[in-house]
C-alpha cells in the first residue's frame, strides 16, 4: 500500500513539474517571440537594402507556386521563400529581391538575391548560416562578393585555379564546394523563378 501511495505521489510531482515548466517555457515564448520576429524583420530588410542600395521601399509580391515548384525542382535543396518588388522614391519599380533558402553542408543557408528589371544580378546578402567555421563560413567573404552585378541566367562553380569565365563561374571556396555550390544553386533557382514568373513586370 505504501509502494502505491509512493507512486502515486511520485507521478504527481512529476506533473506538477511538468505543468509548471510548460507554463514557464510559454510565458518565455510569448515573451520573447515580438523581439525574435523583430531581429528577423531587422536582418531582412538589412539583406533587402543590402542588394538593391537604390530602393526606397520592398513591397510583398504573392509567390507563384508554380514557379517555385519549378524553381526547387531545377535546383534540389532550394526553396523560394519570399518575393519582394524593390521601389525607389519615385515610385519606379526596379527589380526584385528574391529570399532563398538553400541546403548546406550543416544546414540551410538563407539570403537575398537581387534581380534587376533587366535579369542583372545585383548581389546577394546572407541572412543566416552555419557551416563549418573556417571553410563554409567564409561565404560572406568568399562568395558573396563574386555575384555582384552577374548577368548570367545560370551559374556554375569551379575550383580555385580553374576559373575561365568570370561571367558565370563562381570559384568555390576552399574545402567547401558543398556550401558553395548551395549558394550558386540558390541564385541560379532565383535566377529561373525570375526569368520563368517576373520577367516583364508579371507579380
Amino acid at each position: 500500500m505504501n509502494d502505491t501511495k509512493s507512486m502515486i505521489k511520485n507521478a504527481l510531482i512529476l506533473f506538477a513539474i511538468t505543468l509548471v515548466a510548460g507554463v514557464l517555457l510559454g510565458v518565455v515564448y510569448q515573451v520573447t517571440k515580438a523581439p525574435i520576429a523583430y531581429q528577423e524583420k531587422l536582418a531582412q530588410d538589412k539583406a533587402n537594402q543590402s542588394v538593391f542600395a537604390a530602393a526606397a521601399t520592398f513591397n510583398d509580391v504573392a509567390i507563384d507556386e508554380a514557379g517555385a515548384q519549378q524553381a526547387g525542382a531545377a535546383f534540389p535543396g532550394v526553396t523560394i521563400e519570399s518575393v519582394k518588388e524593390a521601389v525607389d522614391a519615385s515610385g519606379a519599380a526596379l527589380g526584385y529581391v528574391i529570399q532563398v533558402s538553400s541546403k548546406g553542408y550543416g544546414d540551410f543557408i538563407t539570403y537575398t538575391v537581387g534581380i534587376t528589371n533587366d535579369g542583372n544580378v545585383n548581389g546577394i546578402s546572407i541572412i543566416s548560416i552555419a557551416e563549418t567555421p573556417g571553410l563554409g563560413m567564409n561565404a560572406e567573404k568568399v562568395l558573396v562578393p563574386q555575384f555582384v552585378d552577374k548577368n548570367a541566367q545560370q551559374f556554375t562553380v569551379v575550383k580555385s585555379g580553374q576559373m575561365t569565365d568570370s561571367a558565370t563561374q563562381i570559384e568555390a571556396i576552399s574545402g567547401a564546394t558543398i556550401t558553395s555550390r548551395a549558394v550558386t544553386n540558390g541564385v541560379n533557382a532565383a535566377v529561373n523563378y525570375f526569368e520563368n514568373v517576373l520577367k516583364g513586370g508579371q507579380s
